[in-house]
This record gives C-alpha cells, sequence and structure tokens, in this order.
C-alpha cells in the first residue's frame, strides 16, 4: 500500500488580501510560515521516501521547512502540481474581477470544468495534470511514503479525482493552509484516509481560501 500525504502551503499575504494567486508568487506570512514549522513537526516522527513540492516558491518553502526535518529523504518539485492558472485574473480580488472582468468573473464561478480563462486553465485543464502527477509519482514509490506539498485548488481535484466526484459539482469541503490529508493507493485503487486534519495548527488558526 502507498501512503500519500498532502499538505497545503502555508498561509501568503494573497491569502490574507483573499487575491487569485494562481502561479504568481505571495510570500509566506509570519503565521504561514509557523504553520509550515507545526506540520513539519507533525510530520517529524513519520518516516518520509520522498517529499514531492509544487514548484512555485510557497509550496517550495513549506516543502523546505518539512525536508529540514528529514534531511535524507529525496526532494523532488513537480510543475504539475502547480495552482490553477488564474490568467487575467490573477493577482485581483473577487471585488476587483467582476468590476474590471465582469463576464470572465462570472464564467470561472459558473463551475464550468471547461470554461478556460483568459491567459489561463479551465478547472479540467488542471484536473488531468494533477491527476497525472498523482498517479505517477504513486506509481514511482509504489508500497512507500510520500509527502507532497501543493495548493488548495489541486487539492480540490485530488479529492474529486480519488472519490469520483464530478468536476461541475461545487465544493463541500473546506481547505486549510497546512492542513494534513492523506490518501492511500494500493492494486490502483485510491482511498481517503484523512482530510483536511488540522490539530498541529489549533493555537495557529487557519483559514479557508483555495486561491
Amino acid at each position: 500500500m502507498t501512503r500519500v500525504i498532502i499538505i497545503r502551503h502555508g498561509e501568503t499575504e494573497w491569502n490574507l488580501q483573499a487575491r487569485y494567486q494562481g502561479q504568481e508568487n505571495s510570500p509566506l506570512t509570519a503565521r504561514g510560515v509557523a504553520q509550515a514549522e507545526a506540520v513539519a513537526g507533525r510530520l517529524a516522527g513519520l518516516p518520509l521516501d520522498a517529499i514531492i513540492s509544487s514548484d512555485l516558491q510557497r509550496a517550495v518553502d513549506t516543502a523546505d521547512l518539512i525536508a529540514a526535518r528529514h534531511p535524507q529523504t529525496p526532494r523532488f518539485s513537480d510543475e504539475r502540481l502547480r495552482e490553477r492558472d488564474f490568467g487575467k485574473l490573477t493577482a485581483m480580488t473577487r471585488a476587483e474581477a467582476l468590476e474590471k472582468y465582469p463576464e470572465e468573473e462570472k464564467s470561472y464561478l459558473s463551475h464550468d470544468p471547461d470554461y478556460r480563462i483568459p491567459g489561463g486553465e479551465s478547472l479540467r485543464d488542471v484536473y488531468d495534470r494533477t491527476a497525472a502527477a498523482l498517479d505517477e509519482w504513486a506509481a514511482r514509490y509504489e508500497g512507500k511514503t510520500v509527502c507532497i506539498v501543493t495548493h488548495g485548488g489541486v487539492l480540490g481535484q485530488f479529492l474529486r479525482y480519488v472519490l469520483g466526484i464530478p468536476l461541475n459539482h461545487r465544493r463541500a469541503y473546506k481547505f486549510v493552509n497546512c492542513a494534513f490529508t492523506e490518501f492511500t493507493c494500493e492494486d490502483g485503487r485510491w482511498l481517503l484516509h484523512t482530510w483536511g486534519d488540522t490539530h498541529h495548527l489549533t493555537e495557529l488558526g487557519a483559514e479557508d481560501d483555495i486561491r
């Protein structure tokens, strides 16, 4: 059985401002660093065979703090684990997007899985690349335990893939910075074991924002 532990990056400045981060970089806040250190502490006693992150800086910085507790564990980055590219909506709040690009923002909020934001990606684009990455890393480390550090939107696609949730269904689950999620895979069958556990973050607080 392969264990895949998924961690969302720590809180960023743009998380606080509720901006679409997409594939741009926004630094971790002081609380984001503390969140990453807290989840690193939780994982410190768990043998990890690989640590893989998105190549975006907020995920890299979070993964680096985890990797510091596992100095012998191979460390990788994978651009397929990036957040959705929000194209022309990137760096905007929803209010700003509705004012400047009302049709694009409304189309995005319609949850049409095939709507591609101008200059960006559709939900299906993200689903296809992230599901492929999840399967490939699990196959590469079959029977072992890996940690993936990624983004809220990617976590959502992993959940859809594992549970068979249609892409056009609105989410009914929370994403929290540096929460602990675990999937397992055996004989090609994926199972969800833990979703968004935050007991290691009790003193830090948490936010639910997928941008």
